[in-house]
């Protein structure tokens, strides 16, 4: 490693698994509404890493989210129909009709049945 000219040690590299469990953190964060500053905020609170390191993990965050939506529009269409599914089920179960029957509607839409 080079050496650094602040007079600061050198921190120590995370490893590999240790660099994919941080990735996989980030990434929950962002897919449950996070931002760039939530995840630095976070990334520092918990690891001590610096704007620029954690800009270098969500690239690979990036790339992760990307690959969950290359998929077919078929493979796409089955998803959907499944969660609008579950969401009929439990309005269902909570007597939640009107809900209930919003999804059964995306359903048919999705099934194009309309």
């Amino acid at each position: 490693m080079p050496r650094r000219t602040d007079g600061k040690k050198n921190a120590p590299r995370a490893s590999a698994a240790e660099k994919q469990y941080r990735i996989n953190r980030l990434f929950n964060l962002i897919r449950n509404g996070g931002t760039r500053t939530d995840c630095v905020r976070f990334a520092a609170q918990t690891w001590n890493l610096s704007a620029s390191t954690t800009d270098k993990l969500l690239v690979e965050v990036r790339k992760q989210l990307k690959r969950d939506f290359e998929i077919d529009r078929e493979q796409f269409a089955a998803e959907l129909m499944q969660q609008a599914a579950s969401v009929q089920m439990e309005a269902r179960r909570t007597n939640n009709l009107n809900v209930a029957l919003g999804a059964i509607n995306t359903l048919a839409r999705l099934a194009q049945l309309e």
